[in-house]
Formats: C-alpha cells, structure tokens, sequence
C-alpha cells in the first residue's frame, strides 16, 4: 500500500504543525517535519490524512430510529440542539459507525472552522482523503484510558469515540470531578515522555514513540474513528458542487449541438468568454478587499469564508475557565447524584453537560452555585431519561456578565 502523508494542524487557526509519511501500521517511514509539507511530498502522494484540534471537536453520541446513515445525518441537529451551546445551524455534524446499542457516535464542528481548514489546505493544493479529530487517533488498549501530553495540553481518549482536550493545570481538577462521580476506569495508558499529574488514576508508561505525531499515527492506523469529511465536506458533495452549476450548461450544449451543431458551438463560445470575463472581474474585486491573499481559487466562496472570519472567530480565555472552575468545582463534588458527560468553556462561560437523579437535585445544584453570589447559573435544558434520570446542560458565567 502506498505511504500516507498524515497532516497535524495547529489549534486557534495558526496553521500547519507537523506531518509525516506513514506506512499502513501508521509507523512513520520520514522524519516528522513542522511546518508546510514539501511541494514535491504532496504532488507525490495520493493519500493525505489530516488531523485537526481535538479541542475545537465536540464529541457525543445520539439515538437516532432506523438505519439510514444519510437520515441519520440529516436528525443528528435536531438530536443534539439541546446539548450544544451555540446555534447547531453554524455547525458540522459527521456520524461514526452504528452501534450496538443503536447509537451514533456524532462528532460536531464549527461550519467556519471547517471552512478555514479546507480554505488552508486548498492555499497549498492538498486535497484530503480523511480529516479526523487528534483524541480519536490515540491509541487504544482495552478498556484503559489514553492519555498523551503535547505542549501546555493533555489528551484523553476514554473510548473509540469519546475524549477530550486540557491545560495540564485544569486536567487534575477533571480527573478529581470524574473520580468523584466512579467513573474512572481501572488503569490509563501515559503515551509518550510527557510527565502528567493523574491524581488516583494508575498509570502505565508507554513511552515506544518520542513524538506526538508518530503515537498519534499508530492510533490512526490501528483504531476506528471519526472522519469529518462527511455531508456538505464529503469529496462527492464537494465534487458535485463544482460540477452542479454546469449541468444545464452541458444539456443545453448537447441539445444545441443535435439541433443547431455549429450554430451551437458558436454560441457556447461567446459564453465561455463571458463567463470568464465575470470570474476575472469577482477575482479582482476580492483582490482589492483582501490584497493579502496569496492563491484565489474560487473568489466567491473564499469571500464568504473571509466574512465568517471576521464575523465569528474569538478568541480563548484559558484562565478565566481556571477561576470559574475552582468556583463551582466544590459545588459539584459535594451534591450527590450529580454526574458530569462533559464541559465546555467560550466567551466567559462555562456549559455543563450534566446528568441528575431528579430534578428536585437540578435546582438544588443551581442555588447552591449561585448561593455566594460570585457566579450566575441558568438551567439550558432539563429532559427525562430512561430511569428517571434527568439529562441537563447547565450554564455558568460570572455575575453581570
């Protein structure tokens, strides 16, 4: 099988981190590079593999009736509104196999992140097979927990298709809230020389590999995951799109050339020129908003991409998610019957993913947050579950915020 040449971007949109060429195994068969590949590796190699921030990935599962991937895909939204924060009409949702507990693991994106990776690898003219979220490509050894240091953050993968990423400062307040719930596995599996504070999780060493990509290839090669190219970023869709547009084009041009023949040519000429003429004019006058471009190749689309730039990128606030963690991570451990799915931070606010015995111990937990008046709690979404158990997302930010 040919070589893969396996791409890490950069979080926050700072481009390209590494790459590799790896083998089927995922061992690397090229020293793992920073940067830009090589014009000559890409235009060499017909597989590219991307992985993408794990931190910028949500990762839940949802219960969707039936068996259709492509119903599936078109439910997930709806299945989820209630858990994610910002409007799921901005995001991107890709499916993972069916399980079978008649689940589908959804991995869900930002619409205007995946147009900024596509737009940055489109600039160097690499077209990517798969593009998968960096937790999922951990390595896996049974039922343990993987974990890797890279740089100022932890990555954890709890299952095929669960994970998150941390500051290593944050990681042991985590650990402590999952801990508290007795939902820490067994053992965890340490990749890499990193050094990690686990609090009372065992660890194992694994330390086969010295760089982040190279473990990180293995765990791709060996393990099933996520591809996000799916829906509106699968290679068909995009395909279709380009070629959409000119179907009318070409079954007027066929019935032009049955009736007419070159009186049809002639006219499909004079489009040509015109159609041309319009793109050289929309070039132009992308050139002059954003004289900074370096490759233009479809001025329309990437004008739009630049205006989603400009209207939604922000920034993160890693210490303001710190002091709002210590705030009401007391809070949390101390009221029972309270389990933790999972938390995001953006903007000042704290979303909690939560899963309580009743709903008598949902209000109890919000005043108890807010009782010292140094945060404001609002309840997103409350819904039954089977046990009678309540699934909520909880939402926390600093008082006058």
């Amino acid at each position: 099988m040919a070589e893969t040449l396996l791409i890490r971007l950069a979080a926050d949109a700072k481009g390209f981190r590494d790459w590799a060429l790896v083998n089927e195994q995922g061992r690397a068969e090229s020293p793992v590079q920073t940067g830009v590949p090589d014009v000559g590796v890409i235009n060499a190699t017909s597989r590219v593999v991307v992985l993408v921030p794990g931190n910028e990935v949500l990762l839940r599962s949802a219960r969707i009736p039936g068996r259709s991937r492509q119903r599936a895909l078109r439910a997930i939204p709806f299945a989820l509104e209630e858990q994610i924060a910002c409007d799921v009409d901005l995001m991107h949702f890709a499916l993972g196999p069916l399980q079978e507990d008649g689940h589908y693991p959804v991995a869900a994106v930002e619409r205007s992140r995946m147009d900024d990776w596509s737009e940055l690898l489109l600039e160097q003219g690499i077209q990517a097979q798969q593009m998968v979220p960096d937790i999922l490509a951990l390595p896996l050894n049974g039922d343990d927990w993987s974990l890797l240091v890279d740089a100022d953050n932890a990555l954890l993968r709890r299952d095929p298709f669960q994970g998150f990423v941390a500051d290593l400062d944050t990681f042991p307040v985590l650990l402590e809230l999952f801990g508290e719930r007795n939902e820490l596995p067994a053992h965890a599996q340490l990749y890499g020389p990193g050094v990690l504070d686990t609090g009372d999780l065992p660890v194992d060493l694994n330390a086969q590999q010295s760089s982040p990509l190279e473990i990180l290839a293995s765990g791709w090669a060996s393990t099933a995951h996520i591809d996000l190219l799916q829906g509106a970023y699968s290679r068909t869709e995009q395909w279709g799109r380009l070629l959409r547009p000119w179907r009318a084009t070409a079954a007027l041009l066929i019935a032009g050339v049955l009736l007419a023949g070159i009186s049809a040519g002639v006219n499909y000429y004079h489009l040509s020129a015109q159609q041309e003429q319009l793109r050289a004019d929309i070039e132009a006058e992308y050139r002059k908003a954003f004289p900074d471009a370096r490759r233009v190749v479809d001025a329309r689309a990437q004008m739009e991409q630049q205006l989603k730039l400009l209207q939604q990128r922000g920034g993160s606030d890693v210490s303001g998610f710190l002091v709002m963690l210590a705030q009401v991570g007391e809070v949390l451990r101390s009221t029972e019957g309270v389990s933790i799915n999972g938390a995001t931070y953006r903007d000042g606010r704290l979303d909690l993913d939560l899963q309580v015995d009743s709903l008598q111990i949902l209000d109890g937990l919000k005043q108890a947050l807010v009782a010292e008046g140094r945060v404001q709690a609002d309840i997103q979404s409350a819904t039954s579950e089977e046990g009678k158990k309540v699934r909520s997302r909880i939402r926390i930010q600093g008082v006058g915020a």
